[in-house]
């Protein structure tokens, strides 16, 4: 539990210390609970993490007064968890995990590593990108770990640049707490054609990454996050600053209401890492070169809803050696590995 007086960023802290959300509350009392997507979903509007906690939480929460309520609760919201309460009082919170068929059903990923890093030769002349190190691990090691963590256990690689040297460094993936296949490209397919080699017929939630992006993220929140809204697809977003240099003239037709000098902008650009529903697969015909925007644009245009998630935790598309000599001071410590 939290105390009411407690900021957004505590909240995030806690959601990735427990991995379900928190109740607020005075001395057990239930003031109301808030979870990691209502978190994200506040982020989608540029909220800051000092905010009041108050301004995230659900003042009607989804409570339970046992355990048989809980799970019924569970399966209909599809949410991660659901605090049992007496009187008030927390007494214990039951969790999806715990309850049978409340999941999303088993998910699979599909990591993208079969480009030729051409922004970052020299150093993908002789070493593909996603297997650049950063720290200890490549950078590709780091995404599939992630995924194990996260309850993926079946984890499909689509190589074609230096395949071969994925399959020697990486083997069968045990050592990365996965079952890891390859699917060969002839020519590139892209992120979403890449999708139709896929030798098995998904029953869950398939996670689609690019292989060569640094990130901290919790993958487990994302699938949360797909699972919840119920969408066909989620969209990763990182939210990307950029500073006008001239004096904005807000108008109303040909009347100036205010000049805004060199405002910042806010938008939320796409991270690499999609959430798909298996009925999505349906609209990627058999190895045609595909990329993801024109994925969603066909769902958009069948009336599918198609949600964000913004990513709040470090992501980092390496562009230029530049940019990787900074991911690699970022990450050199291992303070937040």
């Amino acid at each position: 539990m939290l105390k009411p007086d407690a900021t957004v960023g505590d909240v995030v802290e806690q959601v990735r210390e427990n991995g379900f959300g928190v109740a607020l509350g005075d001395d057990g009392e239930v003031l109301g609970t808030v979870d990691d997507g209502a978190v994200r979903r506040a982020a989608l509007k540029h909220a800051s993490l000092d905010l009041p906690v108050m301004t995230v939480m659900s003042g009607r929460p989804l409570v339970a007064d046992g355990p048989e309520r809980a799970a019924d609760l569970l399966r209909s919201y599809r949410v991660r968890a659901v605090p049992v309460v007496h009187r008030g009082r927390l007494v214990e919170v039951l969790t999806v995990d715990e309850v049978p068929d409340a999941g999303p059903g088993k998910p699979i990923a599909v990591v993208m590593v079969g480009g030729r890093g051409e922004r970052l030769r020299p150093l993908t002349d002789k070493v593909p990108k996603p297997l650049l190190r950063i720290g200890p691990s490549s950078i590709v090691e780091r995404l599939i770990s992630a995924l194990g963590t996260a309850g993926v256990s079946d984890v499909y690689l689509a190589v074609n640049y230096k395949a071969d040297d994925f399959d020697k460094r990486l083997g069968d993936g045990s050592q990365l707490g996965v079952s890891l296949q390859y699917m060969r490209e002839r020519e590139p397919l892209h992120t979403a054609g890449a999708l139709s080699m896929l030798p098995v017929e998904p029953t869950g939630p398939v996670i689609v990454t690019n292989g060569d992006l640094v990130t901290d993220l919790d993958f487990a929140r994302l699938l949360d996050y797909h699972w919840h809204l119920g969408g066909a697809i989620t969209v990763a977003g990182v939210e990307h600053r950029t500073q006008i240099p001239y004096g904005v003239l807000r108008s109303v037709e040909h009347h100036l209401l205010e000049i805004d000098e060199k405002p910042e902008r806010r938008d939320f650009v796409s991270g690499g890492i999609y959430a798909l529903q298996p009925e999505v697969l349906r609209f990627i015909p058999p190895e045609t070169s595909m990329g993801m925007p024109d994925l969603i644009a066909d769902v958009l245009a069948e009336g599918l809803p198609v949600h964000v998630f913004p990513i709040l935790e470090r992501w980092f598309d390496i562009g230029s050696p530049e940019e990787f000599e900074h991911v690699l001071l970022q990450f050199a410590t291992g303070d937040q590995e």
